[in-house]
């Protein structure tokens, strides 16, 4: 009785790479081995491929780009950089050199740089994700119309990408156009449920709506998927602080912290939460951190001017008025702290009205935030001095 036996036949980068034990030296052999093994996913048969190569051929434009690349993967953003600017440097001219060294500048958050990559004429007909890099570099400088612009020519090409409908919506949310941001919010979601820039822009929406029972659900959901998304954090953190839940919004805004140290908002709204659980030196050194970002930022002085007024330290709390108003003639946190004060010197009706000015102006959206935290600290104070008040039950 015979015995079938079955072969298997061998993959084209097996192939490859038998040749190339028998011949080592064959450039052209290699580079095809390695572009195989990166389409198939083996990446580590790619950089062993690549460093033997370049130990050869140390000059070699192909390679050097080819080692660019496999660095990307592996994201070693400093290592793929120096690679494709060495690539360049050995005169390869390649539009698509130019996008992944652009795309690793813009991972080390070198984001103006990436840009000027990104402006190289006719990079964008050669590389059309180019257009969509380039929008998220305009929207890093907050240049959020000219965003819009380069996300709106990727759209024409590829209209139902999510990731470039999830940065359109994100854009469009931020532009306060939040109804034309749902339709590219949900085509992305449709195409793509964990898309970072859709589920943010979905959450933010709900948040602007004040339906935050639905928001703080689309923000969990987020951070489930995106757990260093600082945004994510920072929305959750409003929101809970909102409600007063001080430990879980200190935690939130915390996090959100560490992933975006130089957004002062989180350092502005971390310090008020200290603020109002009566940590002084911890809401200084937030403040602190603020001004340490940017010392230009009216709302930065009027926070430690709060702190004054709160310790009764009145010169102080009129130097950081001073500061923050001359910087900021509408600084909400500036004219919260007059209004301190003027209440510690028994002047109730006047402190009164300052505070109803303050709450009923009209705003911008980025001075929401700031009325909001104004707010919640008055609705903190009234809450506690209830508590204070209220008959204690006797055991």
């Amino acid at each position: 009785m015979m015995t079938a036996t079955t072969t298997t036949t061998p993959s084209r980068l097996e192939r490859l790479l038998a040749f190339i034990e028998q011949d080592a030296g064959n450039l052209a052999l290699r580079t095809d081995a390695i572009r195989e093994a990166c389409d198939a996913g083996r990446w580590e048969v790619a950089r062993s491929l690549i460093d033997t190569g370049l130990q050869a051929h140390p000059a070699d434009p192909g390679l050097l780009a080819l080692s660019g690349f496999a660095h990307l993967q592996a994201l070693r953003y400093i290592d793929a950089e120096r690679a494709f600017r060495d690539a360049l440097g050995q005169g390869l001219e390649s539009a698509s050199v130019h996008y992944n060294l652009a795309f690793a500048l813009f991972m080390q958050e070198r984001r103006e740089e990436a840009f000027a990559l990104l402006s190289v004429p006719g990079i964008a007909e050669e590389v059309p994700l180019a257009l969509l890099l380039r929008s998220r570099c305009l929207h890093h400088l907050a240049r959020i119309e000219e965003a819009i612009a380069a996300c709106q020519v990727f759209l024409l090409l590829a209209p139902e990408d999510p990731e470039a409908n999830g940065l359109m919506g994100l854009l469009l949310y931020e532009q306060h156009q939040s109804f034309t941001a749902q339709r590219h919010i949900d085509l992305a979601l449709q195409h793509d449920p964990k898309q970072l820039d859709a589920m943010l822009a979905r959450a933010c929406v709900q948040s602007e709506a004040q339906d935050y029972e639905t928001a703080r659900i689309s923000f969990g959901a987020l951070l489930e998927a995106h757990p260093t998304c600082g945004r994510g954090w920072f929305g959750l953190g409003q929101i809970e602080l909102l409600h007063m839940q001080l430990d879980a919004a200190e935690r939130a805004i915390e996090i959100a912290s560490t992933h975006m140290p130089e957004h002062i908002g989180t350092w502005h709204v971390l310090g008020w939460i200290h603020i109002m659980r009566g940590n002084v030196l911890a809401a200084q050194l937030a403040f602190q951190r603020a001004l340490a970002v940017d010392r230009t930022f009216g709302e930065s002085h009027g926070g430690l001017a709060v702190i004054a007024a709160l310790q009764g330290q009145e010169l102080n709390a009129r130097t950081s008025i001073k500061r923050a108003l001359r910087l900021d003639p509408q600084s909400m946190s500036a004219q919260y702290a007059q209004m301190l004060l003027l209440q510690s010197h028994g002047a109730t009706e006047e402190a009164r009205g300052v505070l109803e000015a303050v709450l009923s102006r009209p705003l911008s959206g980025s001075d929401m935030q700031y009325r909001d935290l104004v707010a919640a600290h008055v609705k903190y104070l009234e809450t506690t001095a209830m508590q204070r008040s209220a008959p204690q039950q006797r055991h």
